[in-house]
């Protein structure tokens, strides 16, 4: 076999490469319509062919990296107007105040790529039914000592 993959492997290798199981990349590459049991021993095996395989990997791996240069593009793009909505406080494509439209708009895009979080923190302590029950009491004891009405 030549070391150029033919257009239905490499079709196929696309197809598995964007999330399809082996069976149906192979239906779909192969305008297969037999039976189920064909379609996925067929499909492992072109899995098995270092080619096909190296291949997705080859496709998978483009896919990431233009996934992370495409979240470090927004990054400094939201990073930017940002700044010069700080610095300047206008927005130098129309040269006036961002909107608040526009400022939201910023914010959403900025969390797509991570760049703000909303993180909670919460921490817990483990404590004994004998010191959960003292905190209770001290609690009932200075609403007592308020004289406050418990509503």
């Amino acid at each position: 076999m030549a070391d150029k993959l033919t257009p239905k492997q490499e079709h196929f290798a696309q197809l598995v490469a964007g999330g399809k199981t082996y069976a149906d990349a192979y239906r779909e590459a192969y305008s297969s319509t037999g039976k189920d049991s064909t379609a996925h021993s067929e499909g492992s095996r072109l899995m098995k062919n270092p080619q096909i395989n190296t291949r997705c990997e080859q496709i998978t791996e483009q896919k990431h990296r233009a996934i992370s240069r495409k979240a470090v593009t927004d990054r400094e793009l939201v990073v930017g107007k940002l700044r010069r909505w700080t610095e300047d406080g206008i927005d130098p494509t129309t040269n006036e105040e961002p909107t608040q439209a526009q400022l939201t708009a910023a914010q959403l895009l900025g969390r797509t790529v991570a760049l703000f979080s909303d993180k909670v923190e919460q921490v817990t302590t483990e404590r004994t039914a004998e010191e959960v029950a003292a905190e209770i009491q001290k609690r009932l004891q200075k609403v007592e000592e308020s004289n406050e009405p418990l509503h």
